[in-house]
């Protein structure tokens, strides 16, 4: 051990005993650990969930290999979580290492009692096997995104008829007021300020949270489809040619696209915005106010776009990706979003959505998954429906699709 990490460590071990020690005063006591406590890995993170007691504040203590405990984690350079809440959701993990859990408990910030037997676990890069989960509801569902909102981790969905349901800090999906009932949402999106969905007549709602939804005004009555976010700007395609930015889901202004074709999905990647669409249309800007058509790959319809990095096998350098999927089985590739080239073909169904969360995942009629590394290269995934498939979301734990008659598949 470096004398850096031997000082660190020293120094947790103390301020988790002066901590410990101020906390167990006359009225604090030692509680029992959850007898149910329970540790899932998942892509690049693990969920940690127990039932709780009344008036038992719980701590994780975790870290790297098999036998961590309440009483050695700071010696094995290991991490305590303080009054963690279920499920938690524990996110920066290393897919393919091993890491051990316990937890325990303490009543009035009193000691700590004896730790859960531990529990060790190695994450694993999410995509290869799928299971159907109960359906929403049985409208179509359009969209589904996530994020890390004022509540935590969130995750909405959205369809026919208005339909949105939500899931805030792991918790269940449940249906949503929506102030525009009625109307079709095809489309939602996470950035900055929350959540964006969208529909015909230029509808947008927006949400900060996931739960409490808002109409706003979009400055244009074509029907709008998917979209995208950056750190600044939130832009939504839809038809005619149509795009909708706006820096804060408040306020809405349409661009020219330099083209008059429907465009179904947008993505974000190394400052480049690129919006795909009808016949194979592809317009891409870096600022998302100027923008140009690019060169047509193909004539058919182009209805989702991605983007990812690709590292190298030393893990040294990466590669920007772009990928457009579409009808037919059509999927292109591109590495800055301007000049596109035509995969070879490995599939004829429609494909209607792609997403990217360390690997690229696509989704598409009759339950269609394909899941590709560098957007060149995909395998077959058993999705567990035939339902058709139009969206999928990179979550905290690995990827949910949604699609038909409620139709929802997770990987983890």
């Amino acid at each position: 051990m470096t004398t850096v990490k031997r000082l660190f460590s020293l120094a947790a071990a103390l301020a988790v005993s002066v901590l410990l020690g101020s906390c167990g005063g006359s009225q604090g006591s030692p509680a029992d650990y959850p007898k149910d406590f329970k540790v899932v890995p998942g892509d690049s993170s693990v969920t940690v969930s127990w039932t709780v007691e009344p008036d038992v504040q719980y701590w994780i203590f975790y870290g790297v290999g098999p036998d961590i405990t309440t009483t050695n984690w700071v010696t094995r350079n290991g991490r305590a979580i303080p009054n963690a809440v279920t499920p938690a959701i524990i996110t920066g993990l290393a897919n393919g290492t091993q890491y051990s859990f316990t937890i325990n408990g303490r009543k009035n910030n009193g000691p700590g009692g004896s730790g859960a037997p531990t529990q060790a676990v190695t994450p694993i890069q999410a995509g290869e096997n799928w299971k159907p989960n109960a359906p929403l509801g049985d409208k179509r569902l359009n969209g589904i995104a996530f994020g890390t909102g004022v509540l935590g981790y969130a995750a909405a969905i959205v369809g026919q008829q208005g339909t949105i349901y939500s899931s805030v800090a792991g918790g269940d999906f449940a249906l949503r007021d929506n102030p525009a009932a009625g109307a079709d949402l095809l489309g939602v999106t996470y950035g900055l300020y929350g959540f964006v969905a969208n529909g015909p007549g230029g509808l947008i709602l927006s949400s900060l949270d996931g739960v409490t939804w808002t109409a706003r005004t979009s400055n244009t009555t074509s029907t709008l489809y998917g979209g995208t976010a950056s750190s600044s700007t939130y832009l939504i395609a839809g038809a005619n040619g149509t795009l909708a930015t706006s820096s804060d889901t408040t306020s809405w202004s349409t661009q020219n696209s330099g083209t008059s074709s429907d465009l179904y999905a947008a993505a974000f990647g190394v400052n480049r915005y690129v919006a795909v669409g009808a016949a194979g249309t592809i317009v891409y800007s870096s600022d998302a106010t100027n923008w140009a058509v690019g060169p047509v790959a193909t004539s058919n319809a182009l209805r989702g776009v991605s983007f990812g990095l690709l590292a190298s096998a030393d893990g040294l350098t990466t590669t920007n990706i772009f990928v457009a999927v579409g009808d037919n089985g059509t999927v292109l590739r591109s590495e800055d979003g301007v000049s596109w080239t035509l995969v070879t073909p490995f599939t004829t169904a429609n494909l209607l959505a792609v997403t990217n969360g360390g690997r690229f995942v696509a989704v598409g009629s009759g339950g269609a998954i394909f899941t590709s590394s560098d957007g060149i290269t995909w395998e077959t995934r058993n999705s567990g429906t035939t339902a058709d498939l139009t969206s999928v979301a990179r979550t905290v734990a690995g990827y949910t699709a949604v699609g038909d008659a409620g139709t929802n598949v997770s990987t983890f």
